[in-house]
Parts: structure tokens; C-alpha cells; sequence
């Protein structure tokens, strides 16, 4: 696991679940439902790279989709909103990068080798385009 930037926050005056609620329902045009706190870390998770702890907020939006608030309960800010839009970029972003757990690691093998077959795919290209036109 990669070792994650630490941000200091006072952890003294952590708000409650309601205050919470009130706090996304103030600051979004979402209906919050219900309040779930998150005291550990889990890999691939939506919340990944933040301090925790931090309240999950599940609520809905104009359209009923269901969405998710990551709150930190002691400066009552806002680190996150996760929509379904939100999940299928991050999918595919892990595709991409070839990093399906975690979704965080773009250094990881699988897209060393795939990136250095590509470079040797295009000069092999180049080489032939020109080698073949000298023929000509």
C-alpha cells in the first residue's frame, strides 16, 4: 500500500450524525437519507486518499439516483461526492491504468510491459513505412 499524504485537522469538536445530515442538505442539492461513519481504511474505496475518520453520507438527488457524501466530521467539510457517473469513470480509469484493485498505482507492470510493446509497435511502424517506400 502507498503511503497517503496526511492532512492535520483538529480533532477536537467532531460534529453528530444529524449535524451532518444538515450540513449536506445546507451545501448540496441533495436529500440526505442516512449517516454511516468510516473509521477504516479499505482498498479501492471510494473515499481512498482521504483522512479518516469521515461520515458517509447516503442521499438522493433530484432524479432519485443514489449518491454518496464524504464528510470529515471535524472541519465539516465536503471531500467527496460519488455519483453512478463517478463509478463508472473510476472503472474505467482503472482499466486504463491497468490497476483494477486500487485503482491509485499507474507505475504497476502490467502497464510498463503494455506501454513498452506500444513504443516498440510504433518504430517497428515507422521503420517499415520507410523501409518499404525506399523499394518504391
Amino acid at each position: 500500500m502507498k503511503p497517503t499524504e496526511v492532512i492535520e485537522t483538529p480533532k477536537s469538536n467532531k460534529i453528530d450524525p444529524q449535524r451532518a445530515l444538515s450540513i449536506v442538505s445546507d451545501k448540496t442539492f441533495l436529500s440526505p437519507v442516512k449517516v454511516l461513519e468510516i473509521t477504516e481504511d479499505q482498498p479501492g474505496s471510494e473515499y481512498r486518499g482521504r483522512a479518516l475518520p469521515l461520515y458517509k453520507i447516503e442521499a438522493l438527488s433530484e432524479e432519485d439516483e443514489k449518491i454518496n457524501v464524504y464528510l470529515d466530521p471535524y472541519s465539516e467539510k465536503i471531500v467527496a461526492i460519488r455519483s453512478n457517473q463517478w463509478r463508472v469513470w473510476d472503472f474505467m480509469w482503472g482499466i486504463h491504468i491497468m490497476d483494477w484493485n486500487e485503482r491509485d498505482n499507474i507505475g504497476n507492470a502490467f502497464l510498463k510491459i503494455f506501454s513498452i510493446l506500444a513504443l516498440l509497435s510504433a518504430l517497428s511502424g515507422i521503420y517499415l513505412f520507410f523501409s518499404s517506400n525506399k523499394k518504391k
